[in-house]
C-alpha cells in the first residue's frame, strides 16, 4: 500500500515537471529590436515605455543607441545598423523619392493649428517687424534649405499673398538664433524647444508665428521607421512596438508634471525650463493625411522632384 502511495505521489510529480517545463519551453523568447534616436522631448512616450517595463511586458526586448541627429538615424536604420528609427517626416520622404525602401511604423509627434507648437520663426524685442509679409526681402534662418520650418513659412508668406522667394535664407543652429538676432545678422529666425521658452524668458527674442501653421491641417513632426523588409519579416514585432508606443502615449500626453523628471533625465534640459516649456504630444493614431501635406509642400517648393501618395510611406502587413 505504501509503495502503491508513493508511484502514485512519483508520477503526480513528474506530470507537474512535465507540464511546468511545457510551459517554460512554449514562453517565446523577447524579440530584441535596436532603436536608434537623436534625444528629443517627442521621444518621452518611448522612454516611458522603456522605464516602465511596457516593451518588456509586450515581449520586446528594446536595445536603445543615441544618435546625434536625424540624418545619422537614418543613415543607421538604411544600413541595416539599427531595426527602428526616430526621425523627421521629411528625412523619409526624401528617401523615399529616392527608391529606399523606408517604412513609416508609428507616428510621433503632431502639430495642430489650434495650439501653439513646440517652434515658431523668432525675431528681436525690438524689432518693427510685425507680420510674416514683412519678411519679404529680409533675412531669415533656417536649420536647413528644404526642411519643414522653412517650407511652412514659404508656404505662409505666399498664402498671405506675399512672395516668399524674396526672402534671403541663411542656416544658423536653433541655439544660435537669439545671438545672431541681437547681433543683427538675421531678421528673423526659426526657433524650437527647449530655447524658444528659454530665449523667451531671458527677453532674448519675441515670437511672430507659428509658421507650422503654414501646412494644411495637423502634420505630423517625427515618425518612427524602418526598412520594409525589416517590417515584412517581423510584422508581429512592428505591431507591438506600436502599440505600445500609443498606449505610453496615451499616458505622457495627459500627465507632463509626472512625467517632468524623465524629460529632464533624457534630454539635458534644465529643470525649470522644461517645467514651462510647450511640450510636444504624440498622435495616437495613424493618418496619412498628416503627412500629405509635408509632402505636397516639398514639392511645391522643389525640395523633392514630384508629390506622392503618403499612404506609401506607411506600413501595413495587409
Amino acid at each position: 500500500m505504501v509503495r502503491q502511495v508513493l508511484f502514485r505521489a512519483m508520477l503526480t510529480a513528474a506530470s507537474i515537471l512535465a507540464v511546468s517545463g511545457a510551459t517554460v519551453a512554449q514562453a517565446p523568447a523577447p524579440v530584441t529590436i535596436r532603436f536608434v534616436a537623436a534625444p528629443s522631448d517627442d521621444l518621452l512616450p518611448f522612454w516611458y515605455a522603456q522605464s516602465t517595463g511596457m516593451f518588456a511586458k509586450a515581449g520586446l526586448n528594446v536595445e536603445v543607441q543615441s544618435a546625434s541627429s536625424g540624418a545619422i538615424v537614418t543613415q543607421a536604420v538604411v544600413g541595416g545598423a539599427a531595426d527602428i528609427g526616430r526621425s523627421s517626416p521629411q528625412a523619409i520622404i526624401a528617401a523615399h523619392i529616392r527608391g529606399i525602401p523606408v517604412v513609416i511604423v508609428a507616428p510621433g509627434a503632431i502639430h495642430r493649428h489650434d495650439v501653439q507648437g513646440n517652434a515658431a520663426i523668432a525675431i528681436a524685442p525690438n524689432s518693427p517687424i510685425k507680420n510674416i509679409l514683412e519678411l519679404q526681402g529680409k533675412t531669415v534662418a533656417c536649420t536647413a534649405i528644404g526642411d519643414v520650418g522653412y517650407l511652412g513659412l514659404r508656404a505662409l508668406i505666399d498664402a498671405a499673398g506675399g512672395d516668399s522667394s524674396t526672402v534671403k535664407w541663411v542656416e544658423i543652429p536653433i541655439p544660435s538664433v537669439a545671438a545672431a538676432l541681437e547681433q543683427g545678422r538675421i531678421d528673423a529666425g526659426l526657433t524650437t524647444e527647449p530655447f524658444m521658452t528659454r530665449d523667451l524668458a531671458g527677453g532674448k527674442i519675441r515670437l511672430l508665428v507659428d509658421m507650422l501653421n503654414g501646412y494644411k491641417g495637423a502634420i505630423i513632426q517625427g515618425v518612427f521607421f524602418a526598412m520594409k523588409p525589416y517590417a515584412q519579416a517581423n510584422p508581429d514585432a512592428i505591431a507591438r512596438f506600436a502599440r505600445v508606443l500609443a498606449q505610453a502615449g496615451a499616458y505622457t500626453n495627459t500627465h507632463p508634471n509626472e512625467t517632468l523628471d524623465l524629460l529632464v533625465k533624457n534630454t539635458g534640459i534644465e529643470p525649470d525650463v522644461a517645467a514651462k516649456m510647450r511640450r510636444t504630444t504624440l498622435a495616437l493614431t495613424w493618418d496619412p493625411a498628416q503627412v500629405q501635406p509635408l509632402i505636397d509642400v516639398a514639392a511645391k517648393y522643389k525640395a523633392i522632384p514630384q508629390t506622392f501618395d503618403a499612404r506609401d510611406l506607411y506600413w501595413t502587413s495587409k
